[in-house]
């Protein structure tokens, strides 16, 4: 692999006694999701729960973010703006040339066939164009080395690199530089900023080794540990058998690697080291008292990078190596930005298999003309058209949320599931254009398919995210109006001496059966619920906003041209924006239905959490995308946002029986819409991206002339 010139890493502190632990405050057991869980009897749940709750809180708090999220303000108020709404897509347009370098440096490596190693692994060429132009350092400061780029900027740069065929790259720099460098910048010390990051912005790789056997990305559950080592007063590293780093991107021998790790064997604080890999692996006949080696994880996605295993035993960590913060606190702050690169990333995936698929399709005769004519092939086209325009529009809107000193809860998990989503789905539509070709091994198609399957499991299961979003937008209503409610039941599942009742004993739900089956406890939950005054908060809360719907009743049946909210997005795009609104206000409403419904047991009612988390993605995005292709007055963007949401709206509400008829007509027509312009070669998502030649091209044998 590419190394540069290396800067010498040899400055030891003078050994002194071991720094101290970095402690994370204790888990807030105080907090509603981690009392429910207490309640419902899960103990162990509530402890982690609280445990992560809290390093958010402090994440957040290092931060600075003070104003409410995007989306808990959709559903709860007050909405935002549009100017709020198309932040993100105004940002990225006014985007200055500080990329361009950078990607004309990697494309032309792979114009010359230098990009990749004969076993298809990123090539050390490739690395030391790119790292030339500061690629590996673009959101690195100045003076570390760095381009000093916004991540709104690197967005840009990860979308065409992955277009044009280059994705494992932008998943290399992404890992670089959001949870590598950005751990430093946001927790390093002056000294360890100044010894680390000028070797990353070098083109050094940096790899953060979370992940172990069993362990994904719940840093609390590390196993790998560390031991004060009175002899240099630095630490020991303790990762072997089913504690070893496993999946750890950019890990190579002679690399840069942070490392979470537990305090003590039995030590209930998690700490970060970063510090350099040998290079070659060491083993303990070689005279060494510890051991190392540097491994394939055998992955069989982003097989182009380095994916590999890590094993330490009695391993050296100087003092001045550790992180002085919480592991897991630097985890949840990092993986923001991750979540938003790999969005765009996602959308450039989708834009390279649009453009394969368009020129097959343009190209293929099938039965009745050529494939591009025909209303399928369309609608394909047109789902990997309006899901990376999807991905583009959350990616930019995340980004430039967090610029602005808003809360990224909620919207940074959303716009990671929404992506990995639209990713998986437009691989498959691509599939379905190409056939047999897009199976070819050679075909950028194929290589690309168990990356898309990866992007739904990376940076957080999306299943997983999206019921942790739903905690973090509705937190605020939970912990004012639900509380009380929580509390009461868990009251009456204590005994006289306070602590809970077997679990065979236990009331999760209150029903009105509840009174045939347990009437003293049915009793005794309703006295003091209406002795409460949180319940009774709930009561004014539900009243208040009855009456609100009422006002709102005839704005409701006004025209949408009329409202001037709208009046400003393309008229084919307001009613999907007004829709997109009003159904996420209305979740309110079915967020407290969903707890009134299920109380303590929703703690373990996963399936309603993640259909909620799912409709709050899907209108969320189609409220990204009206005002994102408006921001840019792009007609045909517009007509592939268009698309998007309708097929989105589908999805929400159904294929109703009276208007399903209509619905297809309307969906045909936006098909046929963005058919045209990508037959025509007016889609702008497909400029400079070059489709790639099909393997195996037909060449028809030259017949002998007679005679």
């Amino acid at each position: 692999m590419f190394a540069p010139e290396r800067q010498p890493v040899t400055t030891h502190s003078t050994p002194q006694s071991p720094a101290p632990a970095p402690q994370a405050p204790a888990a807030d057991t105080s907090s509603t999701a981690a009392k429910a869980l207490a309640a419902a009897g899960d103990a162990e749940s509530a402890r982690d729960v609280g445990a992560l709750d809290d390093a958010a809180r402090q994440a957040a708090a290092r931060l600075g973010r003070k104003k409410t999220g995007l989306v808990e303000r959709l559903i709860y108020g007050p909405r935002p703006d549009t100017g709020e709404l198309q932040s993100g897509a105004l940002a990225a347009s006014k985007a200055g040339a500080r990329g361009e370098a950078v990607m004309a440096a990697a494309l032309q490596s792979l114009a010359r066939g230098e990009a990749f190693t004969a076993d298809g692994k990123l090539s050390a060429a490739l690395r030391a164009a790119v790292a030339k132009e500061k690629g590996y350092g673009f959101t690195v400061p100045a003076e570390f080395g760095g381009l000093d780029g916004r991540y709104v900027e690197l967005a840009l740069v990860e979308e065409e690199m992955a277009a044009n065929g280059l994705g494992p790259l932008a998943v290399e720099i992404s890992g670089e530089l959001t949870i590598g460098a950005g751990s430093l910048l946001a927790y390093g010390t002056d000294a360890q900023k100044k010894l680390f990051l000028p070797l990353v912005a070098q083109g050094e790789l940096m790899a953060f080794g979370l992940t172990e056997v069993g362990i994904g990305v719940n840093a609390k559950k590390v196993r790998a540990y560390v031991e004060p080592d009175p002899a240099t007063g630095g630490f020991r590293l303790f990762a072997m058998g089913d504690r070893n780093k496993l999946w750890i991107t950019n890990a190579t021998h002679g690399g840069l690697v942070g490392i979470v790790a537990r305090i003590g064997q039995d030590g209930k604080n998690v700490g970060l080291f970063v510090t350099r890999l040998p290079e070659r692996d060491i083993q303990k006949d070689d005279g060494k008292d510890h051991e190392f080696w540097c491994k394939s994880s055998n992955t069989g996605a982003f097989t182009a990078n380095h994916n590999s295993r890590l094993h330490f035993f009695n391993y050296p960590l100087r003092q001045d190596e550790q992180i002085q913060a919480d592991g897991v606190e630097v985890l949840f702050y990092c993986l923001r930005m991750g979540r938003c690169m790999l969005a765009a990333m996602a959308a450039g995936y989708q834009r390279m298999f649009a453009v394969d698929a368009a020129a097959y399709a343009k190209g293929r005769d099938g039965v009745g003309g050529a494939v591009i004519k025909h209303e399928l092939p369309r609608q394909h086209l047109g789902r990997m058209l309006g899901g990376a325009l999807q991905s583009r529009a959350l990616s930019h809107l995340s980004l430039q949320q967090d610029a602005d000193g808003f809360d990224l809860a909620g919207l940074r998990d959303l716009t990671k599931s929404a992506a990995a989503t639209t990713a998986l789905e437009s691989q498959i539509a691509c599939e379905r254009v190409l056939g047999g070709r897009s199976f070819d091994q050679t075909s950028r198609v194929h290589q690309a398919r168990h990356n898309m399957h990866v992007f739904g499991v990376v940076e957080g299961e999306d299943d997983l995210i999206l019921m942790g979003m739903v905690k973090d937008v509705t937190d605020t209503f939970t912990t004012r109006y639900m509380a009380g409610m929580l509390s009461v039941i868990q009251s009456i599942n204590e005994g006289p001496d306070g602590k809970p009742l077997p679990p065979d004993r236990r009331l999760l739900r209150l029903t009105p059966l509840t009174i045939f089956s347990e009437p003293k406890r049915m009793l005794q939950a309703t006295t003091r619920l209406f002795a409460k005054g949180a319940f009774w908060l709930l009561v004014l809360w539900i009243l208040g906003n009855l009456l609100l719907e009422v006002l709102r009743l005839p704005l409701r049946l006004c025209p949408t041209s009329w409202l001037p909210r709208y009046q400003l997005l393309p008229e084919g795009l307001r009613g999907y924006a007004r829709f997109a609104e009003e159904r996420l206000r209305a979740l309110r409403w079915a967020y407290l239905g969903i707890n009134l419904w299920f109380q303590l047991e929703l703690t373990r009612a996963q399936i309603p959490l993640q259909r909620l988390g799912k409709v709050i993605e899907q209108l969320t995005s189609m409220l990204a995308l009206c005002h994102h292709a408006t921001a840019l007055q792009d007609d045909s963007q517009k007509k592939v946002a268009a698309l998007q949401c309708e097929q989105l709206a589908m999805r929400v509400r159904g294929t109703r029986l009276l208007t399903g008829l209509a619905q297809m007509d309307r969906l045909r027509r936006l098909v046929g819409a963005v058919g045209d312009d990508i037959e025509k070669g007016q889609s702008t998502l497909l400029a400079g991206v070059q489709p790639q030649p099909f393997a195996h091209p037909f060449d028809a044998p030259q017949r002998k002339k007679k005679g």
